[in-house]
């Protein structure tokens, strides 16, 4: 064996942490999803539920 020689590992490249932009997005329409089944569970009509789920889904995306 040649005892001149090193083995150098290679180096771990440096990446960028993955950021999910959507993430705020599937967390409010997985509770849209749990809103409307509820108001509509407690007897509100489709009129009502799409009123209340419009107003708490334009409140969560900062729309206002």
């Amino acid at each position: 064996m040649n005892d001149d020689f090193e083995f150098e590992a290679p180096e771990p490249e440096e990446t960028e942490p993955v950021i999910d932009q959507y993430g705020t997005v599937k967390r409010a329409a997985s509770i849209v999803g749990d809103l409307r089944k509820c108001l509509r569970e407690e007897g509100f009509t489709k009129e009502e539920t799409f009123e209340l789920v419009q107003a708490y889904w334009v409140s969560e995306m900062s729309v206002f």
